[in-house]
């Protein structure tokens, strides 16, 4: 018996072409009945094996959960077998696509696709693969510009593209916007409010002590208020792509992970414009006002390049929002609640913090459990314990990708004709039972490790992260700003602030206290 897994996923355009999840999932089992009627054996495709992501993009890898997942139990020997209807269903991007392949074959997984008729035991795997998935990557960008071509002359002649805008609903037979009049006039008490000399934040704060909702029943927020006054529909005109997606860099850290983020385009070219389109809101004389005012307080500093050490999330307030970084007229820094900063004061009372004094409070703090932590012997332990684990765990690691490497000689040498099936199978299924051996003694060097040390006493991993902290700081006596936050970021949980009183939460067992 076989076991075989499903790999399946849908996008919006996919839904529309009708190659739903159930009908991938059904060519899948029905391909697995077939191979195994071939090969005189039963092919079982349970539920549990079957792997759906929906409705995401296919650019991406790393943001799939269930792709993700079928990796991991790829390497865990859950099945012999993955199956998915085609290769653009598995991934868009040709890289992704590679980085699969290489690793189910490594782990000794065969890999089907119906679409392609692709067998990664037949066919010369990673040369015939590229092809396929090349050809997809180039479908989905002929798709993306076939759909946006078609939204641009939908925009020209002046339907709407998308969710209508807050203040107008979306007639579905003319695809126009027409005035939503329960709701136009909080748009045009917006406009009047900013004309009044009120800032976003402001006016955010009075709709929210109005109890006002936007439209999707959400709290006000100044990026909310920000996007209606420079939205020209308001005007009545349609302007389709005046923000486009460009794919991020990724980081130095996780180079794998794509991102596309939105800006607005400078290309005046690719936006397609239909004036008058529908009922204004508002006149375009106060559009042009509101437009004239924002552009005079538009302040473009540029990031400064300053270092803020309590930032990316360590310092929360006792609301449960971020503190964020914000200076004053004369440049000095005070940590706020970002809920505070977007919503206003109605929802949230925490008083201004200045950064140089709180960030001065909380490393005096952590020197002070640096020098506890070495007056009481504790470190010389945690040292040769941290030492003795990882030098079993590197070797343990070593013997894994040896028979990993040698799982892959032996596929590719099978592959390409160069082994008969009868020489593979017990050489193969050898390989298995030894990286399995492998993986069952690094769990039990895991646990055993865990189990000598007393009840209440930092956990190996949290134990070794602090080893390296201390001796970072002890080799590094004036530490960059850079150097510090990340030193404050391994040791620190969370730092929660209520007004003025601050509550420290370690990532290793010592004493949590303000």
């Amino acid at each position: 018996m076989t076991r075989c897994a499903i790999y399946a996923r849908v996008s919006d355009e996919s839904q529309l072409s009708g190659d739903s999840l159930e009908h991938q999932i059904s060519v899948c089992r029905e391909m697995a009945r077939r191979r195994g009627q071939e090969l005189g054996e039963y092919w079982e495709t349970p539920d549990e094996w079957i792997y759906v992501d929906e409705a995401v993009s296919g650019t991406s890898l790393v943001n799939r959960l269930q792709a993700q997942k079928l990796l991991a139990d790829a390497r865990a020997g859950c099945f012999q077998v993955v199956l998915f209807k085609g290769i653009s269903r598995l991934a868009r991007d040709t890289v992704d696509a590679l980085l699969l392949l290489r690793t189910l074959l490594a782990v000794g997984v065969r890999v089907l696709s119906l679409e392609e008729n692709f067998d990664s035991q037949k066919d010369n795997a990673e040369f015939i693969f590229t092809i396929h998935s090349a050809l997809a990557q180039a479908e989905s960008e002929k798709i993306s510009i076939r759909v946006r071509m078609g939204a641009m002359q939908k925009a020209k002649s002046g339907r709407w593209n998308g969710q209508p805008p807050d203040g107008y609903l979306l007639n579905p037979q003319t695809q126009r916007l027409e005035i939503d009049e329960t709701f136009a006039p909080v748009i045009r008490e917006i406009f009047s409010l900013y004309l009044q000399g009120y800032g976003t934040r402001k006016i955010a704060e009075i709709l929210n002590k109005r109890l006002w909702k936007t439209k999707r029943n959400a709290d006000w927020t100044a990026r909310t208020i920000s996007r209606i006054l420079e939205n020209p529909a308001y005007t009545g005109d349609v302007v389709y792509g005046r923000r486009e997606k460009r794919l991020l860099a990724p980081s130095s850290h996780n180079w794998l992970k794509r991102r596309r983020i939105t800006v607005w385009s400078k290309d005046k070219n690719s936006q397609a414009v239909c004036p008058s389109a529908h009922p204004p809101i508002i006149s375009r004389e106060i559009f042009s006002q509101v437009h004239t005012l924002m552009e005079q307080r538009r302040k473009y500093p540029g990031r400064s390049g300053q270092v803020h050490l309590l930032s990316n999330g360590l310092l929360r307030c006792s609301c449960g929002s971020r503190m964020i970084v914000k200076k004053n007229g004369r440049g000095k820094r005070y940590y706020r609640c970002r809920s505070q900063a977007e919503k206003g004061v109605f929802f949230c009372k925490q008083s201004y913090l200045p950064a140089d004094e709180i960030e001065k409070m909380v490393q005096n703090a952590v020197l002070q459990q640096l020098k506890r932590l070495l007056s009481s012997h504790e470190l010389p332990n945690v040292k040769q314990s941290c030492i003795s684990v990882s030098k079993k765990r590197l070797a343990i690691q070593k013997q894994m990708d040896r028979v990993i490497k040698q799982s892959q000689e032996l596929f590719m040498a099978y592959s390409q004709d160069g082994l008969s099936e009868e020489v593979f199978l017990p050489l193969n299924q050898k390989l298995k039972q030894q990286l399995q051996h492998l993986r069952n003694t690094e769990e039990t060097l895991l646990a055993e490790s865990k189990s000598e040390h007393q009840e209440g006493s930092a956990p190996l991993d949290a134990q070794q992260t602090l080893f390296h902290v201390v001796e970072e700081l002890l080799h590094t006596p004036s530490p960059a700003p850079e150097t510090t936050r990340a030193i404050l970021q391994k040791m620190i949980q969370e730092i929660q602030v209520s007004q003025s009183t601050l509550s420290i939460q370690y990532r290793y067992f010592l004493v949590n206290h303000p």
